[in-house]
């Protein structure tokens, strides 16, 4: 077996969001059954999925400071008003990360003032 480092590049990469802050001072985890995830291009685009709804954006960094936003989602409605809100929660939340920090196979964002945004787990590539 061979084993790569991960890169500590936020473009190009591909994330699972683990928890998100909800906006109400708590970092909570996802819902069961829905799929947060974060795609960085190499074009300043973070795109992905917000649990029902996709969304795109354009991102910025310098050093681990990021900007991201504004962000657009699709407007799909969604069977479960949770899954709504969380979509809400999630890319308001996005839309506040002034930092990340890439450790091995982790990511965390935090806000301006240290707050949690989000943590992420790298994406398993997909077999060619």
């Amino acid at each position: 077996a061979e084993f790569e480092p991960a890169s500590s590049e936020l473009a190009g990469s591909a994330w699972d969001v683990i928890s998100y802050n909800n906006g109400k001072e708590a970092v909570i985890s996802v819902l069961l059954d829905t799929a947060l995830t974060a795609v960085f291009d190499a074009d300043g685009q973070v795109s992905g999925s917000a649990g029902c709804n996709t969304y795109l954006g354009p991102y910025t960094t310098d050093g681990d400071a990021i900007t991201i936003g504004p962000l657009a989602a699709t407007r799909k409605l969604c069977a479960d008003p949770e899954v709504m809100d969380q979509e809400e929660a999630y890319l308001t939340a996005m839309e506040t990360a002034a930092t990340y920090k890439i450790t091995g196979d982790m990511m965390e964002m935090r806000t301006e003032d240290g707050a949690l945004v989000a943590t992420f787990s790298r994406m398993e590539e997909a077999e060619e």
